[in-house]
C-alpha cells in the first residue's frame, strides 16, 4: 500500500479513505466491487484494441447490487458516493482527467473513472 498524504485529500473524505485502508465493511465491499468492474471493463476494453475506457458508477445501482451480498445499515447512497471520491482521492487520481462527477436529471450524482492501467494500479494500491 503506498503512503497516503492527508492533504491531497478533501477534510469530508478523510474518515472514508480511513475506513477504505482499515478494510471495514461496507466500504472496502465498495471498493472491491468498484475493482473488479472497472477490471471486467478494461479487459473488454482491450478486446477491442482499445488502452482504456471510461467506467461510469450509479450509486444508487452499486447500492442494489452490494445490497445483495451484504446487509449493513451504512450502506447508503451518500456513503457509497463518498467512497467512490475518497477512492479516487486516495489513489491519487487527477481530478478532470482521471476521474469526474456529473448530475443525473434527478439531481443524482454519476462518476465517471477513466479506466487505464495507471488508474487500476493506482486504485489496487488502496488494498
Amino acid at each position: 500500500m503506498s503512503e497516503i498524504r492527508i492533504n491531497d485529500i478533501p477534510i469530508t473524505l478523510i474518515n472514508y479513505a480511513s475506513l477504505i485502508i482499515l478494510e471495514k465493511s461496507p466500504y472496502i465491499d465498495i471498493v472491491k466491487q468498484i475493482l473488479k468492474e472497472m477490471e471486467f471493463h478494461y479487459r473488454d476494453a482491450q478486446k477491442d484494441g482499445q488502452s482504456e475506457v471510461s467506467y461510469a458508477i450509479n450509486p444508487i445501482i452499486l447500492q442494489e447490487e452490494l445490497a445483495k451480498k451484504i446487509q449493513d445499515e451504512k450502506l447508503t447512497d451518500i456513503n457509497i458516493c463518498r467512497t467512490i471520491q475518497a477512492l479516487c482521492y486516495a489513489s491519487k487520481l487527477r481530478e478532470g482527467k482521471e476521474f469526474f462527477r456529473s448530475t443525473r436529471p434527478g439531481g443524482g450524482k454519476t462518476y465517471h473513472i477513466v479506466v487505464n492501467q495507471r488508474t487500476l494500479n493506482a486504485c489496487s494500491r488502496i488494498l
